[in-house]
């Protein structure tokens, strides 16, 4: 058995018939496009801006925050340091640090925890405090707790 051949021939005008046609000339080929004639300068100084401005508000949000709470703390130790309670156990009051993560970790938005220490000894204090329409700072409840794990109604 045999396989049949075409008898196509191209047309007699062009023996190739992917040549280009007559009177068209391509121009170079570019791989990659052509570099932008200005430079990007101008947008490294722009991002920069904009991260340093990004890094300024968060910052100065923080910032706010802690001097506030720098503020809250000292009412705070103020209205407990002549406290009996807290004298007998803590005595003079040296540092009141709010703990920040066990404060967040409270379902109560007004209520705080501090680490404490004194003279006499130290504990973690948790103060249900209120802000009146003055922005005084009032303590509703206070609980010292000793490094034993006694608890101490402070307030009332």
């Amino acid at each position: 058995m045999s396989i049949p051949m075409s008898t196509w021939q191209p047309p007699s005008g062009n023996p190739q018939p992917y040549a280009s046609p007559p009177g068209f000339q391509p121009q170079s080929f570019q791989p990659y496009a052509p570099k932008p004639s200005g430079s990007n300068t101008w947008l490294w100084v722009l991002l920069g801006l904009g991260g340093m401005a990004g890094v300024c508000c968060c910052g100065g949000g923080i910032g706010v925050v802690m001097f506030g709470m720098n503020i809250v703390t000292a009412e705070v130790a103020d209205k407990l340091r002549d406290n009996p309670k807290f004298r007998e156990h803590i005595g003079e009051l040296q540092e009141m640090n709010v703990d920040y993560i066990a404060s967040a970790a409270k379902d109560d938005d007004e209520t705080f925890v501090y680490n404490v220490k004194g003279d006499k000894g130290s504990g973690v204090l948790t103060v249900k405090q209120v802000t009146d329409d003055d922005f005084n700072e009032t303590i509703e409840e206070a609980t010292l707790r000793l490094p034993d794990g006694k608890q101490v109604q402070i307030v009332p």
